[in-house]
């Protein structure tokens, strides 16, 4: 079940490789990587570097997604081997993570806002927060998310993180899961603020068996329809030059998509300045460095991916940096603790908008981000030298 790569039709030209903006390999070693790939062998670079960012897929003159094939032959690695104790820290579902552990020393005012949005009543709309927004909850106070009814928890992770890993039986118990829990609400429209959950729930959990019944919409173009409408109101335009960190699944949502953030931040008064690479072979935030069998969430590989990332914003001499996507914001803030010199303002886009119509966002990401580092200081360095490994257990 889930998603085959097309080996027949493969060429073997190795420019997804090649022009893979995290690895560059030479042409020909990149046909070398390929051909090990297609034939189920170790390689020397993709199975240990790449960061399942899906920009291949763009890439590929054949249209064949070969992101999945990597994907398909680290579920083999993984279904042989197991991951390393140290993995444990970040699986979605484990008891203490690295979103609970945040979660759980926010302030109470926040910790409320979650018990409302634990609620699994019957209704027939719904704004689905995902897993990154519930460790910034504070994104939700504004006017902007007026007459919102927010409805989400940890436990109902969409499970974009299995995928991007390659744990493809995990990812069918989670679409079972959010099946039946959203069939028995009866829910009929989703709005949704994660570009990772709204790629997860229209292109990829179906694949594993997931039946959705509801319309699942991306929050962002809401926001650009109702400015241009004149239903948001820009009071003060920003005049700032602005970079836009890219999500790894927009990549997968397409081009127009990846449109809207950059006709939003103009119409708020940014000037866009894009990275090299950008848009769909835009680099990943950093988490990507952790995805990898040969990872499994090594802190070294996820921070030089971060870096690599911070790095490229700043040579665009914006201002800012802009993200749709609140695990990127938080990955980003975290890297700057690493990397001071890598620094400069990070705004999810809400936050952005909040700004030109006079609104003044919280800002606590930076607060966040240390949560976040102390909590994989505490809770994973422990297991960085333990020779257990383990597969994730039923989550249905």
């Amino acid at each position: 079940m889930g998603i085959v790569f097309d080996k027949e039709s493969c060429t073997v030209c190795g420019e997804c490789l090649h022009q893979c903006p995290v690895m560059k390999l030479p042409l020909e070693v990149a046909k070398d990587e390929m051909t090990s790939l297609l034939a189920g062998q170790n390689t020397r670079y993709v199975l240990q570097r790449c960061e399942s960012c899906f920009a291949c897929n763009s890439i590929c003159p054949e249209g064949l997604n070969p992101a999945d094939l990597i994907l398909e032959r680290w579920h083999e690695k993984y279904e042989q081997e197991g991951l390393p104790q140290k993995a444990r820290y970040f699986m979605p579902h484990s008891r203490v993570n690295f979103r609970s552990h945040v979660i759980n020393r926010i302030p109470e005012d926040e910790k409320a806002l979650l018990r409302a949005w634990d609620d699994a009543s019957p209704c027939e709309e719904i704004f689905y927060p995902g897993c990154n927004w519930l460790t910034v909850p504070y994104l939700s106070r504004t006017s902007l998310m007026d007459g919102m009814n927010i409805r989400g928890c940890l436990d109902l992770c969409c499970g974009e993180m299995y995928y991007r890993m390659g744990h493809f039986d995990e990812l069918e118990q989670v679409a079972k899961k959010l099946s039946n829990h959203f069939q028995k609400m009866g829910i009929r429209k989703m709005i949704i603020p994660c570009t990772a959950g709204f790629n997860m729930f229209n292109n990829v959990l179906p694949e594993y068996g997931a039946k959705f019944d509801f319309e699942v919409l991306h929050f962002l173009p809401i926001i650009l329809d109702k400015i241009l409408s004149g239903e948001i109101v820009v009071k003060n335009r920003l005049d700032m030059r602005v970079t836009i960190q890219e999500s790894c699944h927009a990549k997968c949502v397409g081009e127009e998509f990846l449109d809207i953030p950059r006709k939003i931040l103009n119409l708020i008064g940014c000037n866009v300045i894009e990275q090299d690479p950008c848009r769909d072979k835009a680099l990943c935030c950093g988490i990507g460095g952790g995805f990898s069998h040969f990872s499994a969430y090594d802190p070294i590989h996820m921070m030089r991916s971060t870096i690599t990332t911070l790095r490229n914003a700043r040579k665009t001499r914006a201002q800012a940096m802009a993200t749709y996507c609140a695990g990127c914001m938080q990955m980003l803030a975290v890297g700057q603790i690493y990397y001071p010199l890598g620094w400069m303002p990070v705004y999810h886009i809400l936050e952005l908008v909040q700004l030109a119509i006079g609104e003044k966002p919280q800002r606590l990401y930076r607060k966040r981000a240390w949560q976040m580092l102390a909590g994989t200081l505490r809770n994973q360095l422990p297991d960085m030298v333990s020779r257990k490994r383990f597969h994730v257990k039923d989550i249905a």
